[in-house]
């Protein structure tokens, strides 16, 4: 009986093991599920459109085919989505899409997304980037992986990562972005602290910044709370 118990016990352990190395969104249980935006969110994305009522330009997105215009963008770089919102086919498929486009100088705000791994691919360009690693260790700092992705190359962020992309070249640049997730979540660190409100004291001492510092810096920030979106 006690080696049973044992036998149940490993076998629950590599179940939730192996739950937990599967890709980002859950399997659909259906060729597709086109989502139904109306309907709203569900557990893990939203309810399906009737297909019969599905056609083939439900599956074909032309959003990410024009740049972004950057005409007084602040950070001279935008990102345009094609997340499930965007292009609703996308649901329940486990994928999302991002074109970014950077002007000379321009930057994509270090950020994460804590349910995606990323594959950035240069379409236009270089963009230096790269990604900061965790550490397992308090007595080690944590490590950059960064380079200059040139036309052509790929380079990729793994899931929850803070990353970043910033166009050191002298021609705008461009890239298309993979994510595993319909839903990959986004959240830009310099916004985040400075631009929500976080109690200044949390941050002067953070930061070694004096209160004016940190009044300055969230005064300018949570201005742009909604710059991606």
């Amino acid at each position: 009986m006690a080696r049973n118990s044992e036998i149940l016990a490993i076998s629950l352990m590599m179940m939730a093991v192996l739950g937990v190395i599967r890709a980002s969104d859950p399997d659909p249980l259906q060729d597709f599920c086109v989502a139904d935006l109306e309907a709203g969110i569900t557990v893990n994305g939203y309810s399906c459109r009737d297909p019969q009522t599905v056609t083939a330009e439900d599956f074909s997105f032309s959003g990410l085919a024009v740049a972004a215009n950057l005409a007084g963008n602040p950070v001279d770089a935008a990102p345009t989505f094609g997340f499930v919102k965007d292009w609703p086919a996308l649901n329940a498929l486990g994928l999302s899409l991002v074109r970014l486009d950077l002007n000379p100088g321009g930057v994509i705000m270090p950020h994460t997304h804590n349910l995606a791994t990323e594959i950035l691919f240069v379409l236009e360009g270089e963009i230096y980037t790269g990604f900061v690693a965790n550490s397992d260790n308090p007595q080690h700092p944590n490590k950059l992986f960064a380079k200059v992705v040139k036309k052509g190359e790929a380079f990729i962020f793994p899931r929850g990562l803070l990353h970043f992309q910033l166009n050191n070249g002298t021609v705008p640049a461009a890239s298309i972005n993979v994510l595993n997730s319909q839903n990959p979540g986004i959240q830009l660190m310099s916004i985040s602290l400075f631009g929500t409100g976080i109690d200044s004291k949390v941050l002067e001492k953070s930061f070694f910044l004096p209160p004016d510092s940190v009044a300055n810096i969230s005064a300018v920030l949570s201005q742009f709370v909604d710059i991606f979106h």
